[in-house]
Order: structure tokens, then sequence, then C-alpha cells
């Protein structure tokens, strides 16, 4: 199997296999990352392995998630031609002699043709390798690209869900177990010249690059021209952010500040003393993450500890609780570093309520740990004591007392005066009644 390996030498590869039955675990899959210098070794020992897969692309951490892609080498496109009796979209099944009937419809729909062919056991794969490895900032292109041959090649059964950055194939020479025969997947005999990324790119997609770019600058050209900036939101902007407006809080820093006092008498409530040891942790685990948000990572330590001074018990504070904060520590040093507005973790008023159960009583007793239905009964209440100020004297009336006394309609002064009622309102109107 030719794979091209890219020149950084701390990249990664997943070894993964499906299960026939659940192992102790329960799982019916497992995979496992391996560095790129041992390749060679894992690849020969997985190629005995019953069922093994192995990663499309190249990875630079020990994990199979998308967003860790570092290149691609190739495409790979899964053909379930197998299906076709149970899919009427299927229109082809055979290869043909020499792979004929494959051929023919590439270069009928102005299809580029596979570098390599493989047989996956009951299905077929065609591989469109690159000439070199092809950086990660190119996932968009190469997304859009392997879409667009997926769906060329949907009367062979293309597989569409197998666009994914994250996707594993069946390593030649292992055995497929869903094949009657248990046949092995293998490459077949055949060759096809391999293709610069930009120039596949443009063979295959509607458009070339230089007008997607063309067509991107314009778009973000009417964008801008679009864009209204509102002088209120200018001046926001413009403000520091411990005097940013939100809410009625000068900013993420004050209401950090008004958190931890909430987190805190939280605590008295429930405990009437020190929080219990059991949820000790989850308690010092919010109050770090506001803690961060106003004070300097060096002093952050310190800082919690004396927060956690009659709150929490002093034998965790002595023994465990920096320890469980050590990930904190160093992640608020390191955004604080980067100068970013949320050091440490990110976190809301929704998460914090959930973390810590906050009932509904509880919150009678909060500032800013309160959900939008406590908010809205505090604005209503002060709405309703507000207007008792400015009305202080006022007894109220019902409608029905009012309508006796004004109520026109029923009254008819006009019909006294022995005129129409439109010129009794004009007449009001002007002011001669």
């Amino acid at each position: 199997m030719k794979r091209f390996k890219p020149y950084n030498p701390n990249l990664f590869f997943i070894i993964g296999q499906k299960l026939k039955q659940p192992d102790a675990k329960g799982r019916t899959w497992w995979d496992k990352p391996y560095h790129i210098s041992e390749y060679e070794t894992v690849f020969d020992m997985a190629q005995d392995i019953e069922d093994s897969y192995i990663s499309m692309n190249w990875f630079y951490k020990c994990s199979r998630k998308g967003e860790f892609v570092a290149v691609f080498d190739h495409i790979c496109i899964d053909l379930d031609c197998y299906k076709y009796e149970s899919n009427p979209t299927i229109q082809y099944h055979d290869l043909g002699e020499n792979y004929e009937i494959l051929l023919k419809f590439c270069d009928d729909n102005n299809i580029p043709r596979p570098s390599n062919i493989l047989s996956s056991g009951r299905g077929i794969y065609l591989h469109y390798t690159f000439e070199c490895p092809v950086p990660a900032r190119c996932k968009g292109r190469f997304q859009a690209t392997h879409r667009e041959l997926l769906k060329k090649f949907i009367p062979w059964g293309a597989d569409q869900a197998t666009y994914d950055f994250s996707r594993v194939f069946r390593i030649p020479g292992s055995v497929n177990s869903q094949h009657p025969r248990r046949h092995p997947c293998e490459f077949l005999d055949y060759r096809g010249q391999f293709y610069d990324f930009s120039t596949l790119c443009d063979m295959v997609l509607p458009k070339k690059y230089e007008d997607y770019k063309k067509q991107k600058i314009a778009r973000q050209e009417r964008r801008e021209k679009a864009m209204v900036e509102y002088l209120a939101r200018r001046k926001t902007n413009e403000l520091v952010p411990d005097e940013r407006g939100a809410q009625g809080f000068k900013g993420w820093a004050s209401w950090a500040k008004k958190g931890l006092y909430d987190i805190k008498t939280l605590g008295f409530l429930r405990y009437r003393g020190p929080v219990r040891k059991g949820e000790c942790d989850i308690f010092c685990h919010e109050a770090g993450i506001l803690l961060a948000q106003i004070s300097n990572p060096d002093n952050l330590p310190s800082n919690l500890e004396q927060w956690a001074e009659g709150v929490i018990d002093e034998g965790y504070i002595a023994k465990h609780m920096h320890n469980a904060m050590q990930t904190l520590y160093k992640k608020a040093g390191h955004d604080y570093s980067a100068k970013k507005r949320h050091k440490g973790y990110t976190t809301g008023t929704k998460t914090i309520i959930q973390k810590l159960g906050i009932t509904r009583e509880e919150m009678k007793h909060m500032s800013v740990l309160i959900d939008h239905e406590e908010r809205l009964l505090r604005k209503r209440t002060k709405r309703q004591t507000e207007g008792r100020k400015e009305r202080p004297h006022s007894t109220g009336q019902t409608r029905e007392a009012w309508l006796a006394e004004n109520n026109l309609s029923v009254s008819k002064p006009w019909e006294a005066l022995n005129i129409s009622r439109a010129t009794y309102y004009r007449m009001k109107k002007s002011g001669t009644l």
C-alpha cells in the first residue's frame, strides 16, 4: 500500500477493529493511535487481524477527531455496489474486464480516474492519491472535493456519509468477516496517476479556486457595506471590560465577584457551616473559575484559599484542594499570557445552577446565580414596588365604577343638547363646549 509519509516526525495514525461480539467493556469497536515511526511494523501486524481498519488521514494528537487532522494524502471513495439488489439508485455493480466499465463511467462523466482500486471484501474502494501531503488548512477544499466525488459516484452506491476527516477504511490484507467466503480486502491490478491537490480540486469542483476566492472577497465587501454600527454599541465596545454593561452588571469581572459571593452564601445556606467533603470539589472548581477572571494567575491559589476559609472543610483545603485545581491554574496562566478575556474555563449562570443544583428557594438569597423565571419575578416585584411609591395615596378604582361616571355612550349628552354625536365631539374638540 502506497501512503506518503508526511515530513513532520510527530504525527499519528489510527488502527481500529470491528468486534463480532462485545468485549468485557461492552465495546464492539476499538481504535488505538500509533506514532508515525511505528507505521511499517503496525501495518504489517494489522494485516493479519480480521476486520481491521486504518485512518485515512494523519493527526497531530493521539485522537481520531477531525479537529486534530494535520495532513491529508488521499481521498477514499467507498462504493457499496453490493447493495444493488435492495437499492434501486445503484445502476452499476460490476467493474468489467480490466475495469473498463468503471473507467468508461469516469470518462463519460468527466470524473478523474482513480489512482488505485481496492476490493473491500464486498464493495470497492477508490483512492485518489496526492503527489505530496496536503496541510490541514486546506480542509474546506478537501471536503468539498470529497463530497463532489461522492455525488458523482452515486450510481455505483457511493456511501455519502464518508466525507468526514476522521474516516477509516479496511487495511489491505485484512479479512472481511461479513463476506460469505471471508474475502480479504486487497488491491486490484490497476494503477492510475497521482494527482496534484489543486489540479484535482479544479477538475472535480464546479468552480476553480480563483473563482471561489473572488466570490468570497465580493461577499465580504457586500457585508461590510451593509454593516450598521449603532452608536450605543460602539460606545459600549470602547469601554474597558470591567465597565462593559450587560444585564445591569459592569461586566464579566463584576458578575464573577457577585457569583463568588453567591457560591459562599449557598454553602452557608445548605450546610450551616463548611461544605461537606463530598461536594468540596465542585464548590472550589466553580469558585476557582470565577476567581481566575478577576485575579492574577500567580495569586490564584492564595485567593482561592482565602475564599475557601470558613466555607470549605479545612482538611480538604490543606490536603486536596490545590491538587484538584492544578489543571485550572495551568489553563488560567496560559490564557492570561495570551491576553484572553476569559481565563481558564468559561461558564455561565445556567451551567453553575445545574452543577450546584441550586433550587428556587435558594435563588431567593442569590444576586446573580438565578434563572430566567426568578429574574422576571424580581423585575415584576420591583415594578410593583416602584409603582406604589409613585402613587402612595391611590385607592384604585374598578372599571365598572369608572365607566359609570365617564361612559358617554350611556349618558349620551348630545341628545340633551339636541345635536348629533359628531357635532358634539367636534364642538368639544374646538373648545365650544
